[in-house]
């Protein structure tokens, strides 16, 4: 779901299919948002960064500190 806003934020306006799940989403939230706090938070974080997820940077670092992690462990045995 958070894919789709970022889409439609990137787009300029959401069209088509799109359009017609976030209008009603967008009301759901207005009305209800209060009941579903992840998706609020979600939502936010997405307009907060313009649509513009961090997923990738945020799985990269993991992965790096792991293999960081990895040598290091094999350098403490050697």
């Amino acid at each position: 779901m958070r894919g789709i806003v970022q889409q439609s934020r990137a787009a300029g306006a959401a069209s088509g299919p799109e359009a017609q799940f976030l209008a009603p989403l967008a009301e759901l939230m207005r009305t209800h948002g209060a009941d579903y706090p992840a998706m609020t938070a979600a939502l936010a974080s997405t307009a907060e960064t313009g649509g513009q997820d961090q997923a990738l940077d945020f799985g990269l670092d993991r992965i790096l500190d792991g293999l960081g992690a990895l040598i290091a462990q094999r350098a403490d045995r050697a």
